[in-house]
């Protein structure tokens, strides 16, 4: 029984240990933030870094978008720092993703994925899960054809980290541009939902301020400072996806304050609509 409940606890323990990520930036010339931000979202996504490396210089090869030969010492680094995978601090495209993951022999992507899975784990409303699916669907499309297919099924719940994963999605091209189709559909009624809302606000004779600023600065704790609400506040990045309005009185005067995403350099194009 004894044998049987440390077994039990063995892969239990082995399920919720944090994947381990090896950050690789580009030259501080190119990115003077280095590799702070992607660290920060790394972070917010449950990961821990297991170790990092800046290129000196970008030198564009077809293979691994730089030379083999650093390609190389960047997977011996990971494997030394018993990295899950390597996470680069720019966008991959499919053929060198697939290229990576052959030499690295574990998971690699880049932080566009990275900022999709944060999203996909936050959005609460039913346009943000909408809009967050379909920016996930458009960009594992063109990477359905390799061998590691769709996202969630290849890397799992926690990217490269040993356990269950998530739940396996058979995805081909067709089934993804017919699901793309659909979500589009619902997009487009969606939308025309809120733009009756909008006319609606807009003859309420009320002032709109919006907060605005970069993720993670604390626009949702001055929102709770000045209208006394509850709006989810956490020290990470992208912890409020759902704009969030509420009025309240300044010198006499009533307006409508709402709390908006933050920004973030290099967000992924089929994230811009979330943004909306």
């Amino acid at each position: 029984m004894a044998r049987k409940m440390k077994k039990i606890y063995d892969i239990q323990a082995e399920e919720e240990k944090k994947a381990r990520a090896f950050l690789v930036g580009l030259p501080l010339a190119e990115n003077p933030g280095g590799l702070a931000e992607l660290q920060g979202l790394v972070w917010t996504l449950g990961m821990e870094e297991a170790g990092q490396t800046l290129l000196s210089r970008i030198d564009i090869q077809p293979a691994y978008g730089m030379g083999s030969g650093k390609a190389k010492e960047i997977c011996h680094a990971a494997k030394e720092a018993g990295a899950d995978c390597i996470i680069m601090d720019w966008e991959l495209d499919p053929t060198k993703q697939r290229n990576w993951e052959k030499l690295a022999d574990i998971p690699v992507f880049d932080r566009q994925e990275v900022i999709i899975r944060i999203f996909a784990s936050r959005a609460r409303t039913r346009e943000a899960v909408l809009q967050v699916e379909l920016a996930r669907l458009e960009y594992s499309l063109p990477r359905l054809a390799h061998m590691y297919g769709d996202l969630a099924r290849q890397r799992g719940g926690n990217y490269g980290a040993k356990g269950s994963g998530e739940k396996q999605l058979e995805l081909d091209r067709r089934s993804t541009r017919l699901k793309i189709q659909q979500l589009k559909a619902e997009l487009k009624k969606v939308r025309q939902n809120r733009a009756t809302q909008r006319k609606r606000r807009q003859k309420i004779p009320l002032p709109t301020i919006a907060l605005c600023g970069y993720t993670n600065a604390g626009k949702s704790s001055l929102m709770n400072a000045l209208t006394g609400s509850d709006t989810l506040v956490e020290n990470k990045l992208f912890a409020t996806l759902d704009p969030l309005t509420r009025r309240i009185k300044i010198a006499g005067s009533e307006i409508l304050l709402t709390d908006t995403v933050g920004f973030i350099s290099n967000l992924p194009h089929q994230l811009i609509d979330a943004f909306k």
